[in-house]
């Protein structure tokens, strides 16, 4: 039997990333959470809730609408960032898949403009 939907919303912490290491994991979902952020879910379930860093990571990435996100692979490790003017420990992101290109769209082969 699986017992997934017995699990409950599992929110990743520092902690549990200090105890394995680097984690890599695929978005599988995105909602909004509480506090205006939003929350990522991985395949395995789990969440984390997103902090002003790690979105600016995945929209520079990945592109500023979240369903683009989905399937795509990070990595998750402990790092250091700014709160508030304090050095703090929080989950970092690292794009695994390769981002996606914003490139203008091509030029046509051809100019149907008349020139007098």
């Amino acid at each position: 039997m699986d017992v997934t939907e017995y699990l409950g919303n599992v929110f990743l912490k520092v902690d549990d990333v200090k105890a394995s290491g680097p984690i890599r994991m695929m978005i599988t979902g995105v909602s909004k959470g509480q506090f205006a952020k939003l929350d990522l879910t991985f395949h395995d379930g789990t969440q984390l809730s997103l902090n002003a860093t790690n979105l600016r990571v995945l929209a520079r990435a990945y592109g500023k609408e979240s369903e683009a996100w989905l399937g795509m692979e990070v990595e998750l490790k402990v790092g250091p960032i700014q709160f508030r003017g304090e050095p703090q420990e929080a989950i970092l992101l690292k794009p695994i898949s390769s981002p996606i290109e914003n490139k203008a769209p091509p030029k046509p082969e051809f100019d149907d403009t008349i020139e007098f």
